[in-house]
């Protein structure tokens, strides 16, 4: 029966990207990732996700029922060299890598569409979306959202993800099926995940969330001081030491920015001094070995990488050998092969060219955004920090789920919505220089 709504539920995803607005597509694009965060499966052979259905039925969408409308923005989008690059790096090491030949190839175009495709997906639906419409729009669906993980921090008990999970065919997630604590809570500390597959992954999409909705705060309504106070609650449930850093990292900045210099200098030293006196309290948190992912088992990650890394140093020994070195222990948890840095696995799998053109990548997104902060700078500065969010996780966290499929979702619509402003502006100014010259 639940898979039945569950086939019904993607039923309304494809009536929604044919017949609904830019706003609902882009909502619904995002909801399917959020959702279905991984973990189940239609099939593992070859690997169905429901998060990859809507993705490929609305660039198939695109290509074939909108082709001359496709064509015309996929020629203004300003990430085409970046992620060509990323491509011809994701073939170099499916074919030299572990796998080998057409078989590896093929892997590598899988993993770069289920994770890259967001972003074109994204910008070739926000390129018709607005901003305050987008935000508005989200307002319930993300406070009803965040009231599951409350109740699910309440209970100790997460009842959605049982749901999900027990609704598909196949499941691979890190929470064992029929576990009658299924939770990822510490003894010293709330972990919440709701319909994500780890509390490090609800922590990245609440600090985007965050970020999006922060410049709304300016607007003085009490129901966007309410949205941030429980967006903040939340963020502090899921338990992820990489989103209190960075969602702290990005309010500082926020708060600061628009200050005179001396402001800054005052609160500059007011920070430093902060952080020498909690600095230590929270390295310690990240040393101990009870405390999640400790300093001392990233250490022990990093010479597992740098022996992996000098057997295949150029093109990494390609896609899914973490997999055949890395075990996990009966409850699912990560041992202490297990990396906990995107970059490391970015380094084994993909060598020095993965780690190169990832961070040629990361660069070109912030300069975009430096370069389209005139037509808008408060989705400009979304962007930025959301693309500077993402990169911070990936040093401090593993690959879990879709986090990172999340992020490229809004780092795409950011641009779409950039480059639609910048091509108003300039039809505006056609339109002045012609009008002038008429008179």
């Amino acid at each position: 029966m639940t898979y039945a709504v569950i086939l019904s539920c993607f039923f309304l995803i494809y009536v929604f990207f044919t017949t609904q607005d830019a706003n609902v597509k882009l909502l619904t694009l995002l909801g399917s990732l959020v959702i279905f965060s991984g973990g189940m499966y239609f099939t593992l052979t070859p690997v169905i996700a429901p998060m990859h259905i809507p993705l490929y039925g609305f660039l198939a969408y695109a290509l074939v029922l909108k082709k001359s409308h496709f064509s015309e923005e996929l020629s203004a989008f300003p990430l085409k060299m970046g992620l060509s690059l990323l491509f011809i790096t994701f073939l170099l090491s499916g074919f030299f890598g572990s796998e080998g030949g057409l078989h590896g190839m093929f892997t590598a175009t899988r993993l770069y569409l289920d994770s890259y495709g967001f972003i074109l997906a994204a910008y070739l639906i926000a390129y018709q979306c607005d901003y305050e419409k987008i935000t508005d729009m989200l307002y319930w669906p993300i406070l009803i959202f965040c009231a599951f993980g409350f109740i699910e921090a309440a209970l100790k008990y997460n009842y959605v993800y049982a749901i999900l999970m027990d609704s598909f065919p196949e499941y691979s997630g890190l929470l064992e099926k029929g576990n009658p604590n299924l939770n990822f809570h510490d003894s010293w500390r709330i972990r919440t995940s709701i319909t994500t597959m780890h509390p490090t992954t609800l922590g990245a999409l609440l600090t985007m969330l965050f970020i999006l909705y922060l410049p709304r705060v300016k607007e003085r309504v009490y129901k966007n001081y309410f949205l941030m106070a429980v967006l903040a609650l939340a963020i502090y449930l899921s338990g992820s030491r990489s989103a209190w850093v960075c969602t702290a990292m990005y309010l500082v900045f926020y708060i600061v920015k628009s200050q005179s210099a001396l402001v800054k200098m005052f609160f500059l030293f007011f920070l430093l001094m902060g952080i020498g006196y909690a600095g230590h309290s929270f390295v310690e948190s990240f040393s101990a070995d009870d405390r999640g992912s400790s300093l001392d088992m990233r250490q022990r990650n990093l010479l597992v990488c740098l022996v992996s890394f000098a057997g295949s140093p150029i093109v990494g020994h390609g896609f899914n050998y973490m997999s055949s070195i890395v075990e996990r222990y009966d409850d699912g948890s990560l041992v202490d092969g297990a990396m906990e840095s995107v970059f490391f696995n970015l380094m084994v799998e993909q060598g020095a060219l993965g780690l190169l053109s990832y961070f040629g990548f990361v660069l070109l997104c912030l300069l975009m955004f430096h370069k389209l902060k005139q037509y808008d700078s408060t989705i400009a500065e979304i962007g930025s920090g959301i693309t500077m969010m993402i990169t911070i996780f990936s040093l401090m966290s593993g690959t879990l789920g879709n986090l990172h499929s999340m992020s490229y979702l809004f780092v795409g619509a950011c641009l779409g919505m950039l480059c639609a402003k910048k091509e108003e502006a300039e039809e505006n100014v056609v339109e002045d220089e012609t009008s002038e010259d008429s008179v």
